[in-house]
C-alpha cells in the first residue's frame, strides 16, 4: 500500500509491495502524489510497472563513460570513437540524467549542434547518445522513461562523395612522392591505385604476407574483421622490392595516422591534386570496372560486402559507355 507523507515542504509517496523493492518519489503538491500513487499500485498489480529510479539517479555523462570504458577498447575505430565521447561527454546534455532526456532536450541539442558541424558529425553524436542509451537499459538494467532516439530524426546527409584520379593527376602524384622523405608514400599511393587497399590495410601490411612470386598479399583483420587474399599488380610488386625491411617487419613503419596524412597531403599540394588518399579506392574500382573486372572480382579485391556500398565507388565515364555501344 502507498504511504503519502509530508517531507521538507513537499509530498513524499512510498509504495511498499511484496516482491517489489520500495519505491520512493516526491511531489509539491499532495494530489499529484496522490494520483501517481494510484497509477503506480494498478501498474504493479497488473505487473506492468517499470522503476525508472535509476534512470533519475544516473547522468548521461556516467552513463556514455561507461560505454567508452567497457564497450569502446573492443572496436577497430576506439581511438575515434573515444575521442568523439569525451567531446560529448564535456556538453551540457550529459549533465541530463536519463529521465529528463526527452524527444525536445535531444531534438535541441541536434539543432544546436547543426549551427557549426556538418550532418554526417552531427549525427555521429546522435548516434552514439543512442548506443549508449541502450547499453544503459540492455546492459546497466536501467529502466528509461523515454526513448528519444527513436523519435528524433537523423539530419539528412550529402550524397556519398568520391572522386577518380585522373592518369594525369596520378603521374604528378607518383613524381612529388618519389622526392618526399617518406620513402614509403610512392608504395602506398600505388598500392591503393592498382589494388583497392584501405589506408588502414596499407599501414597494417607486413612484408610477411606478401608473396613476391604469386603477386599476392594476405590482409589480416580488416575493417570487415575478416582476412582476404588479394591480388598485386606488377609495378607493385617492384616498388615493395625496393623498400628497406622494418625492425617490425611493416612495409610503412609509422605510428600515428597522423604522419601519413602529413606526408600524403605535401605530396598532393606540390602536385597540386586536389583528391582524398581514400580517392584511390575509387580510382582503383572505377578502372577495374571499365577494364572489363567482375562484380565479384572487384569485391574479392577490394572486399566490399554490399554491393550498394561497390556501387557507390564505381563512377564509369559516359564516354567508355558510349565505346561499348558501338
Amino acid at each position: 500500500m502507498a504511504t503519502i507523507r509530508k517531507l521538507r515542504g513537499k509530498w513524499q509517496v512510498l509504495i511498499r509491495h511484496k516482491f517489489n523493492k520500495p519505491i520512493y518519489k516526491t511531489f509539491s503538491l499532495k494530489e499529484d502524489a496522490k494520483t501517481w500513487a494510484r497509477k503506480t499500485e494498478l501498474n504493479i498489480e497488473q505487473g506492468t510497472f517499470k522503476d525508472h529510479s535509476l534512470a533519475s539517479r544516473y547522468t548521461l555523462r556516467e552513463v556514455i563513460l561507461n560505454y567508452r570504458d567497457k564497450i569502446t577498447p573492443n572496436k577497430k575505430g576506439r581511438i575515434e570513437e573515444t575521442y568523439k565521447i569525451n567531446k560529448l561527454a564535456r556538453d551540457p546534455i550529459a549533465e541530463k540524467k536519463l529521465s529528463d532526456l526527452t524527444p525536445l532536450v535531444v531534438l535541441g541539442f541536434r539543432d544546436e549542434l547543426a549551427k557549426t558541424l556538418k550532418p554526417s558529425s552531427v549525427n555521429n553524436y546522435l548516434n552514439l547518445i543512442s548506443v549508449s542509451m541502450s547499453y544503459a537499459e540492455k546492459i546497466l538494467g536501467i529502466d528509461l522513461p523515454h526513448k528519444p532516439m527513436l523519435q528524433v530524426k537523423r539530419l539528412r546527409e550529402a550524397n556519398f562523395s568520391g572522386k577518380v584520379i585522373s592518369y594525369e593527376e596520378e603521374e604528378r602524384l607518383l613524381y612529388w612522392s618519389r622526392k618526399s622523405k617518406a620513402y614509403w608514400l610512392t608504395v602506398a599511393i600505388v598500392l591503393g591505385i592498382d589494388c583497392g587497399l584501405r589506408r588502414g590495410e596499407i599501414l597494417k601490411l607486413k612484408f610477411s604476407d606478401i608473396n613476391f612470386d604469386k603477386h599476392t598479399a594476405i590482409l589480416k583483420d580488416t575493417k570487415n574483421s575478416t582476412d582476404r587474399e588479394i591480388g598485386l599488380s606488377t609495378r607493385v610488386v617492384n616498388e615493395l622490392k625496393k623498400l628497406p625491411r622494418s625492425l617490425d617487419d611493416r612495409i610503412i613503419p609509422i605510428f600515428t595516422i597522423n604522419t601519413f596524412r602529413f606526408y600524403f597531403y605535401q605530396a598532393k599540394k606540390r602536385a597540386r591534386v586536389k583528391k582524398r588518399f581514400h580517392d584511390t579506392r575509387h580510382t582503383f574500382a572505377t578502372r577495374m570496372t571499365e577494364k572489363g573486372w567482375s562484380i565479384t572480382e572487384l569485391a574479392q579485391q577490394g572486399g566490399w560486402k554490399q554491393l550498394q556500398v561497390l556501387k557507390r565507388y564505381t563512377h564509369i565515364d559516359a564516354r567508355v559507355l558510349a565505346r561499348k555501344l558501338g
